[in-house]
């Protein structure tokens, strides 16, 4: 459903003021995008302590069940920005090692096809997943990575990894300006910055060691990219700030079925799957919205084309936004919205219909089925009680949003690099 708080002005490609950062004619159609991810952030931390974005946000667009396709970093970027489930793009965790997938170079990233089209596209990277050892990289004529270090495709100690005087926001958004400052704005932009600093860790953090202190600290630094960005480009622009995933908090991981089935990071539950995603207002989103209707995360790709007139490079599962934020019906709102993780000892799916979860946890080396669940997300936010309901009629939903949709990429283990196989071995996590 869509709730409207006022007509939502959603101004057309063509036909806008000249923006004060492109003087070419040829470029006026498509506004620049800024999209913020706060790793870790959780959806109801945001609407608490995000008391600087979340009013400004108030007079744009908020969708209030966005959910993430997976409940940790790597799949869930992924898909954000190719508009596929974890299983087609590949980018995912060994079962039983502490190794990431390498995902195919013909992976069709939404920065790829951005820069395809003309923008010049700039990303500033805080996580080691997203880090030069694979193809995230790819697309963006500008890739700054410098805050952290990279530990290849190992998933291990963060020895290899932070750095507490580059890697929290401060240190990014001097990057961000730096980088902006000193280029005239020749082309559209596409801009994306990954923030740490809510999902830690907190050593030598510019805030009191708790995640509240973390959320207000990237709430006043999102503030003044939102103040550059706008300044910039003169409002012309689309700005959106979302999460990858959640986290638990307080007794999350202990009540309904205890921590067998509630792990952070790994299981379907809301703390890890439900994030915020916004777009704040610009000359290009004018009046506000809020939207109640249940969405994906890799919805991201298909809206943010469509918005801008581009058309998806391929046939993806996932869907354009842009009906719902023009105020309209989405074609198919009755889907499913599946979600799964797939890694490091933890196999489970879920599949989100007409407002309840079920969800499927599986033996990891057997693949057999090992429990069910159904929870009322209306009645049972918190998913402690599963109905007693017959999971049959749900089955063949929930196998065919598993599957490829037409479309896998391969992905590969690759052997650890020498060099971070002795400083592993150094760490006594390799013999």
């Amino acid at each position: 459903m869509v709730s409207r708080r006022c007509f939502l002005k959603v101004l057309p490609l063509g036909g806008v003021a000249l923006s004060a950062c492109m003087k070419d004619r040829s470029q006026r159609q498509k506004p620049h995008v800024v999209c913020i991810l706060v790793d870790q952030l959780r959806k109801d931390a945001a609407d608490r302590w995000l008391e600087r974005i979340g009013p400004i946000a108030s007079r744009g667009v908020i969708f209030e069940q966005m959910r993430s396709v997976a409940p940790w970093t790597y799949p869930s970027v992924i898909s954000m920005l190719s508009g596929l489930y974890p299983q087609q793009h590949g980018a995912d965790g060994h079962m039983f090692k502490n190794v990431l997938a390498t995902f195919e170079r013909r992976v069709p990233l939404l920065q790829k096809t951005l820069r395809a089209d003309g923008y010049e596209t700039a990303a500033f990277i805080t996580n080691p997943f997203l880090h030069t050892w694979n193809h995230f990289r790819m697309g963006f004529d500008h890739f700054d990575a410098h805050f952290i270090g990279s530990q290849g495709n190992i998933r291990g100690r963060g020895d290899l990894v932070w750095k507490p005087g580059t890697m929290f926001a401060d240190s990014v958004n001097q990057a961000v300006t730096s980088h902006f400052s000193g280029r005239r704005c020749r082309s559209r932009e596409f801009t994306y910055v990954h923030y740490i600093d809510v999902h830690g860790p907190w050593q030598g953090a510019p805030f009191k060691h708790r995640y509240k202190d973390a959320v207000s600290f990237i709430d006043q630094r999102i503030h003044e990219l939102y103040d550059f960005f706008m300044e910039r480009y003169d409002g012309d622009l689309l700005f959106f700030v979302t999460s990858d995933h959640g986290r638990y908090l307080k007794d999350d991981l202990e009540i309904g079925y205890g921590p067998e089935w509630r792990q952070s990071k790994k299981s379907m539950h809301d703390f890890n799957l439900r994030i915020p995603f916004m777009i704040l207002p610009s000359r290009r989103l004018t009046t506000r919205r809020t939207i109640s209707e249940p969405c994906l995360n890799f919805d991201f790709a298909p809206t943010v084309l469509d918005w801008l007139g581009i058309e998806m490079p391929f046939r993806s599962p996932a869907v354009s936004l842009m009906p719902m934020i023009r105020g309209e019906p989405l074609n198919g709102s009755n889907r499913g919205l599946y979600a799964r993780n797939s890694a490091f000892g933890y196999l489970s799916d879920c599949l989100i219909h007409r407002n309840k979860k079920y969800v499927r946890f599986y033996d990891p080396r057997s693949k057999a089925l090992r429990q069910r669940r159904i929870f009322d997300l209306d009645r049972d936010p918190r998913e402690i009680r599963s109905k007693g309901e017959d999971f049959t009629r749900i089955s063949s939903m929930l196998d065919l949003a598993a599957g490829y949709h037409g479309l896998k990429y391969r992905a590969v283990f690759d052997a650890v690099g020498r060099e971070t196989e002795d400083k592993l071995r150094t760490l006594g996590y390799l013999r």
